[in-house]
């Protein structure tokens, strides 16, 4: 019976890194393109077929406007196709394989051909004392809906706005407005759902520093970057436990910038990213969403994660970037970099095509088994069975 047990314990201690091991992210698309360059920052993947990358090519030479694209896919990657819009994505979201709603500068977007076409849909704020009659769409960062009809938004100014007719018309969450930070420097940044019933936004309160050389890049001014101190900044959460029919403002003093938010079942991962001068670049914190309890769960001084993804296992994700300098926030590309892990705790480093550099790296799919990252150099990686070696 010992000897059982103990060859029980040695199968569950090995099981991450075989299913590590056992699986390769290739680099699936490329846009090569001379004197042009693609930047994606948006991914989803409702299903295995069925998905749709959001970015901008930018041309080089003087005067050049960037082309808003989209890149969608239904047969799982094997072929894209190039999609031209109108105005720059901010953000997408996709309900199932056919409905989707995408954020941009000036408004919302529909489709309900998987993003082969889009159509701008009215996002009138119902009338409210403090905000008037005025469109959302310039204020909304990010949007989630549990179905058809009913779904959320997050953006600046403190926002947090519902909708009851597919994106239409929003009403303002008052709760949003409540934590006590300027609206002018508070918003939230990110939004997402565990089940149908459990959900938050997350964003932060990130007042200027002085201005002058101290907002200039950090590559223009490395000395000065690493030199400068990460200061605690206000985090703003809302939560609900009854989708949406009621929600809870609190705020913390964390260190960082809200990166990415993950929420799948009783767990969570959220990403924070810190300044050149920090020992190091991110922190990803797991968080037990039945005691509302968090714990550090990776950090690493040379892998700065950018983004999340987390599946019923439970199974997590996270997608990083080897910087190439002292640097975190160098423009430079570095050697992408993703882990995997069971219990938050171990992190293993997947096989990923050496090939694939970024700056930024998104993830989604639609289980742990099909999985797709998009970087901000015009990649698009696909997770697949593989065998261990470069």
């Amino acid at each position: 019976m010992r000897g059982r047990i103990l060859c029980l314990l040695l199968v569950a201690s090995w099981l991450p890194i075989a299913i590590a091991f056992g699986q390769k992210w290739n680099v699936q698309y490329f846009y090569d393109e001379s004197h042009a360059r693609l930047e994606l920052t948006g991914l989803a993947f409702p299903s295995a077929e069925r998905g749709i990358a959001i970015g901008a090519i930018h041309e080089e030479g003087e005067g050049k406007k960037p082309q808003n694209v989209a890149l969608v896919t239904s047969d799982g990657g094997t072929h894209w196709s190039l999609v031209p819009l109108k105005e720059y994505p901010r953000s997408v979201f996709f309900l199932n394989d056919s409905l989707g709603w995408m954020v941009t500068a000036n408004g919302i977007w529909f489709t309900e051909e998987s993003g082969r076409s889009w159509q701008k849909i009215g996002d009138q704020i119902k009338p409210n004392k403090k905000l008037g009659s005025q469109l959302a769409g310039g204020l909304i960062l990010r949007v989630w809906f549990l179905d058809p009809k009913h779904g959320f938004a997050a953006g600046f100014q403190k926002s947090a706005f519902e909708t009851h007719d597919g994106g239409h018309t929003w009403a303002p969450l008052e709760e949003a407005a409540k934590p006590p930070s300027n609206p002018a420097y508070s918003l939230y940044t990110q939004i997402g759902f565990a089940d149908g019933r459990f959900g938050m936004m997350v964003g932060g309160y990130a007042p200027p520093r002085g201005g002058g050389e101290a907002d200039l890049p950090a590559w223009m001014e490395p000395e000065r970057a690493l030199r400068r101190r990460e200061v605690p900044s206000l985090t703003l959460l809302m939560q609900t436990r009854d989708s949406g029919a009621h929600w809870t403002s609190s705020t913390a003093p964390l260190l960082g910038t809200l990166m990415s938010l993950s929420l799948n079942g009783m767990h969570g991962l959220s990403v924070f990213g810190y300044a050149d001068s920090f020992e190091v670049p991110s922190e990803v914190y797991h968080l037990d969403l039945s005691t509302g309890g968090s714990a550090s769960s990776f950090k690493q001084k040379d892998r700065r994660v950018t983004d999340s993804a987390l599946f019923p296992g439970p199974r997590a994700f996270l997608a990083a970037v080897e910087p190439p300098g002292r640097l975190y926030s160098t423009p430079v590309p570095g050697k992408v970099r993703i882990l995997t892990s069971t219990d938050f705790k171990t992190w293993i480093e997947m096989n990923v095509d050496y090939k694939a550099v970024a700056s930024s790296v998104v993830l989604a799919g639609p289980d742990a088994d099909h999985l797709w990252a998009a970087t901000d150099t015009g990649m698009i990686l696909q997770l697949a069975p593989g065998g261990i070696g470069p």
